[in-house]
């Protein structure tokens, strides 16, 4: 990306004229060592799920990082269910970018996803239902490709947050409450 991109804007409507100061749209560096590994955490205390461990590998089972989306993978979760079992959840995913925003400094910044990432059928998607209860080491094979239209979007080599947050569907649940939420911040390739 351009570095120290000198912007004159001059705008001339009703006898007005604006000029815009220099701006440093400069990358950011990877927040929480996630050049190097995954870094992840709950959204806060209390849930029914608390995820220990994350992990991630390539389809022969070596370890895989940065993510490359667009390729299926496999994630490793240690987590733990603290209430009853789960036979069937949705999933919502908001993704954010790190980036220097137009007043300097960087922040997490939402990607615009358009509602695809809502009501993802936990169960279909990741084949680990049912969700026991204690504790629990989940092996799933993930394949993002019926995604493409928003991978397609992502920038290469760039650190982004995924906030993942599941909902209870078990038969007879007509509240959905939230069960789970995690922050996994990554590097995507």
């Amino acid at each position: 990306m351009m570095r120290n991109i000198a912007v004159l804007l001059a705008i001339t409507a009703a006898g007005f004229q604006i000029n815009a100061m220099p701006i440093d749209l400069a990358d950011c560096p990877f927040p929480n060592g996630t050049d190097k590994q995954i870094h992840s955490y709950m959204c806060s205390d209390g849930e029914q799920f608390s995820i220990t461990d994350i992990q991630t590998l390539d389809s022969k089972g070596n370890p895989l990082y940065p993510i490359d989306p667009s390729h299926p993978f496999i994630l490793n979760l240690t987590t733990y269910n603290h209430g009853p079992q789960i036979d069937d959840n949705h999933v919502n995913v908001k993704i954010n970018q790190y980036k220097s925003g137009w007043q300097g400094g960087c922040s997490w910044t939402a990607l615009p996803t358009f509602g695809l990432l809502n009501g993802i059928d936990g169960c279909e998607f990741a084949h680990n239902c049912p969700l026991t209860s204690g504790p629990l080491f989940l092996i799933l094979p993930l394949d993002l490709s019926q995604f493409s239209a928003i991978i397609d979007l992502i920038a290469a080599n760039k650190p982004y947050e995924l906030e993942i947050r599941m909902f209870n569907y078990n038969a007879g649940d007509t509240k959905h409450e939230e069960i789970a939420c995690v922050m996994a911040q990554v590097e995507l390739s």
